[in-house]
């Protein structure tokens, strides 16, 4: 992959939407939108993460038999979502997690979904990401079932009889192995992982990255031509902000702006406050 352009930083993202640890990473991308502005531009490549959930079961989750293998697993599962929470504050409490059952062992339906939201609408396809990861991880929603996906995009203002057309498409299996196969032409091993192009340059590297591996990372391969720039918050920028995101956390809003607590946050949008409402007391939601 290249980017001929020499005023922006081209990120291509490997991940999957049930990642706990993407999901983490949502601030980071804030800052990096706040921060850079167009001289970055994030998109998402599908990883596949989970092909087959047998491949992460482990004896003890057949313990008590194969019936409750799936009860032990998404309790194991819920588990290290949580502890994932340290990275960036996103808030994840998972007390009724059920993604994986016998009928539905692969994350393979997520990411065929997002494949098929951006084909049929690209301009949708990062908010169904975001909203896909919030009803997996969040809403504790089973995602891995066909119907739920179509009722995430029915969220985002798709109907669902054209997301379940391009969902069965052979086009969107074919944009999903497209990105399969960029995952493994990279040697791309491990998730998530983020290919950075400027100009002939790439840099490849995996594990998450916070803001200040962010800035290094552009400013590494820009040769420091790539600067981030302190936003300006006021009621203006705030509305702005908040109508690309429709639904957001207050923990992306602090780390967006750089603000010290969630209160402040809190008081900022109050000066917005009809314009959202409040969802799950940590995210707010454009009315």
């Amino acid at each position: 992959m290249q980017n001929n352009n020499h005023k922006t930083v081209q990120i291509y993202n490997f991940t999957d939407p049930m990642m706990g640890l993407s999901y983490e990473s949502e601030p980071f991308f804030r800052q990096l939108e706040t921060h850079f502005g167009e001289q970055v531009c994030l998109r998402f490549v599908m990883g596949g993460l989970v092909r087959d959930v047998a491949d992460f079961m482990i004896a003890n989750d057949f313990k008590d038999g194969e019936e409750n293998a799936f009860v032990r697993y998404n309790a194991r599962l819920a588990r290290i979502y949580e502890s994932e929470q340290s990275i960036s504050g996103m808030p994840i409490k998972m007390d009724r997690l059920n993604l994986f059952a016998k009928n539905r062992t692969s994350s393979i339906p997520l990411n065929l979904a997002f494949k098929a939201v951006e084909l049929t609408a690209p301009e949708k396809a990062e908010t169904f990401l975001y909203r896909l990861r919030f009803a997996t991880i969040v809403e504790q929603r089973i995602t891995t079932d066909e119907s739920i996906l179509a009722q995430v995009a029915s969220e985002i203002g798709m109907d669902k009889a054209t997301f379940l057309q391009a969902y069965h498409s052979k086009q969107a299996k074919h944009a999903l192995q497209s990105d399969f196969n960029l995952r493994a032409k990279l040697g791309v091993r491990a998730l998530p992982a983020y290919l950075f192009c400027y100009g002939d340059r790439q840099i490849l590297t995996t594990g998450v990255l916070d803001f200040t591996d962010f800035v290094a990372m552009i400013a590494q391969i820009s040769d420091g031509k790539i600067k981030p720039n302190l936003p300006t918050l006021n009621k203006t920028t705030l509305q702005n902000f908040l109508a690309k995101r429709p639904l957001i956390s207050l923990t992306e809003i602090r780390y967006a702006f750089n603000l010290t607590d969630k209160q402040t946050v809190v008081d900022w949008l109050n000066q917005v406050q009809n314009e959202w409402r409040w969802v799950n007391g940590e995210f707010v939601e454009k009315c």
